[in-house]
């Protein structure tokens, strides 16, 4: 196996187009000139970035009732209040809390018994992003139950350890959902990773990094105005629910779980000093990459490993996505948010620094499927739509009836808009990509960018759970590309079955 500082170079020769160089340009670009919050000029001063730091909050860990291999988890979507901005209280919503929710850990093999309670005032329902369960549990928008009501799906752990999340899915509000507090993070453990000697104190070495952004109005509510090209997409940026956070690391190797949580925005992310990429959506790579950037869009989470240095503070930064995330029009560009930079999250050093033992060479293999002969696809991403067509929850795009892998090639048709593609109830290897480049396509993943004018060939696995009366949805996580109508559904179906989609809900008809 190669070694780590071996594949050193592999994000910079697949930064978009450019490559390395204009990535170091971009970033000095991005420097120059900073206001409050690392903000480049002209950019709107986040709120909050004048004032001292705070404590970076860190989500409950929420273990459950663990009864044999059955663990049983109650949550309560409900309406608060919460300091995000020094001393301004904001309504939110949250779960189990005003704000976020609690981080949930569950272990491969074990039986999840879930109940959701809904305390808000309208009705939801919850997605759990990167699993790979039943229809029936998926939390997909004909699931939406109302208010003064709870949901009690069921499911099985499948997958190997990976770091998951939840947010709402109610059809064509799911971004106003997200974006008013509705999200936590997922822990899934299993024996192979907790061999590895990985940090995994949560909490201490182990620490969830969950990137969202808002807006606000005068008197400090939630800015709730969509706009019809942008969408929600907040000008401060938060981790953890607040701004300008500061975590005071006690150990010399810090493992971060970053989860790019917002409805809208990219975040091209440095440390200033290199660090090891060891996770990305859907599991442990087959060994460390070490980089000095990564690109998260909306949906995407990524693990990596940052060694710390006695008296050596570091800043977790936004950088602004690397030639604008290939739009030709940097008007757009900005629209998108995709030149701005940021400061979130500071990282304090410990007083002493540790010895620390190289990190393992060799994760988990990541094995590549067998496709030959399998079914392929064709996902041509235009506006709001996929493939010309608006969703129509009453509609099924297409049947699986199959137990193995598929082919699907994803275009982004559009020159000026950013996309990217989220896959319920399945991974991906990413095949190639055509017309040009993905900043980070190793390991397994469950959403990627697809940059203007490409085409991302991806392997899907799926979780084979043969269900003809509910789908699962395939969508642009841009959640307000979503929400106007970019996802489609599949169902899937024992060889020989068709597809019969139950009714929506009474009430519930779009």
């Amino acid at each position: 196996m190669a070694s780590a500082r071996a594949h050193r170079n592999v994000i910079s020769r697949r930064t978009f187009f450019k490559g390395a160089l204009f990535t170091q340009v971009a970033l000095l670009a991005a420097c120059a000139g900073e206001g409050p919050g690392g903000v480049r000029s002209g950019q709107a001063t986040p709120e909050g970035a004048e004032a001292e730091a705070r404590p970076l909050p860190i989500p409950p860990l929420e273990q459950g009732t663990l009864n044999g291999t059955t663990r049983s988890f109650e949550l309560t979507a409900q309406q608060g209040e919460y300091e995000i901005v020094p001393g301004t209280k904001t309504k939110t919503w949250g779960f189990n809390g005003p704000w976020l929710g609690p981080t949930l850990y569950m272990r491969q093999g074990e039986t999840i018994e879930m109940k959701v309670n809904n305390a808000l005032d309208e009705p939801t329902v919850v997605h759990w992003h990167g699993l790979h369960l039943p229809a029936a549990a998926d939390g997909g928008p004909a699931l939406i139950f109302d208010p003064g009501t709870s949901w009690e799906p069921t499911w099985q752990v499948e997958q190997a350890a990976s770091t998951c999340w939840y947010h709402p899915h109610p059809h064509e509000i799911s971004a106003l959902h997200a974006y008013r507090g509705l999200a936590g993070g997922i822990v899934i453990a299993d024996d192979a990773s907790d061999a590895l000697g990985l940090p995994q104190e949560y909490g201490v070495d182990d620490i969830p990094v969950i990137i969202t952004d808002a807006k606000f109005t005068e008197d400090g509510q939630l800015d709730e105005t969509i706009d019809p090209t942008y969408g929600l997409l907040g000008t401060t940026p938060l981790v953890n629910g607040i701004t300008k956070p500061r975590f005071e690391a006690s150990t010399s190797r810090v493992r971060l779980r970053i989860f790019n949580g917002a409805t809208m925005r990219f975040h091209h992310l440095s440390l200033g000093v290199p660090f090891n990429i060891i996770a990305t959506d859907q599991g442990l790579l087959d060994a460390p990459i070490e980089a000095d950037a990564v690109l998260l869009s909306p949906g995407e989470r990524v693990e990596i490993i940052v060694d710390l240095e006695e008296g050596k503070d570091l800043m977790l930064r936004s950088d602004g996505v690397p030639n604008g995330g290939g739009l030709p029009d940097e008007e757009v560009a900005n629209g998108f948010g995709l030149q701005d930079t940021f400061d979130l999250l500071e990282i304090a050093a410990p007083e002493h620094d540790t010895a620390l033992d190289a990190l393992p060479a060799q994760l988990v293999p990541v094995v590549r499927p067998d496709v030959s002969g399998a079914p392929e696809r064709e996902f041509r991403l235009n506006g709001f739509q996929i493939n010309e067509q608006s969703m129509d929850m009453e509609r099924v795009d297409f049947v699986i009836d199959h137990n193995g892998p598929e082919v699907w090639h994803v275009t982004n048709e559009n020159s000026d808009w950013p996309h990217n593609f989220h896959v319920h109830n399945a991974r991906f290897l990413v095949d190639k990509v055509d017309n040009g480049e993905v900043a980070f396509t190793e390991g397994w993943h469950d959403t990627i960018y697809v940059p203007p004018l490409s085409t991302v060939t991806l392997i899907v696995e799926f979780g084979w759970h043969p269900d003809p009366t509910l789908a699962y949805m395939y969508h642009c996580h841009m959640l307000f590309h979503e929400d106007e109508g970019m996802m489609g559904q599949f169902v899937m179906v024992e060889p020989g079955q068709k597809a019969n989609l139950r009714p929506m809900p009474e009430g519930h008809h779009h």
